[in-house]
């Protein structure tokens, strides 16, 4: 299964984030890891850019460096557990969500429509709705429920 995540991945594990959103990150983490799964990112995006400068940040704090020293070892260096598209390989918005879900969001969009199989999790409820607008086939789950099935094997 490929996987594509929003941000909440990393701002669940800031030093800053609330316990029960570093508890989701982290039984996500294990979850993906355990599993013969593969994380979905675009290179050279926002969620790339986020994760740099939050990598940077939380060298100070020892559970945060542990946890992003961890999904630097995920994402960037291991080709088992993560996809990176480059730009020749995104597929542009469909026209019916262009305009429709928030500018930030569109390359999150184009890169889950670039991998026709994949999953998109996600915390935010509103792009959920407006993606399953999209398509009765949509795989667009929020985050807790996905984490139901996925730790449940089903």
């Amino acid at each position: 299964m490929e996987i594509v995540v929003n941000e909440w991945l990393l701002d669940y594990l800031r030093p800053d984030a609330k316990v029960e959103e570093k508890d989701l990150a982290i039984k996500f983490i294990n979850a993906w890891v355990k599993e013969c799964d593969k994380i979905v990112i675009r290179n050279e995006s926002p969620f790339t850019r986020k994760f740099y400068e939050y990598r940077g940040q939380a060298e100070q704090y020892a559970a945060s460096r542990k946890h992003f020293r961890k999904l630097f070892d995920l994402l960037i260096l291991n080709s088992d557990k993560t996809r990176i598209l480059n730009d020749p390989e995104i597929s542009e918005i469909p026209q019916n969500l262009a305009g429709k879900v928030p500018s930030d969001d569109e390359y999150l969009i184009e890169l889950w429509q670039s991998v026709p199989s994949s999953i998109f999790v996600t915390t935010d409820a509103g792009l959920r709705d407006k993606l399953l607008e999209y398509g009765s086939s949509a795989k667009v789950y929020l985050l807790k429920e996905f984490l139901q099935t996925y730790l449940s094997g089903t």
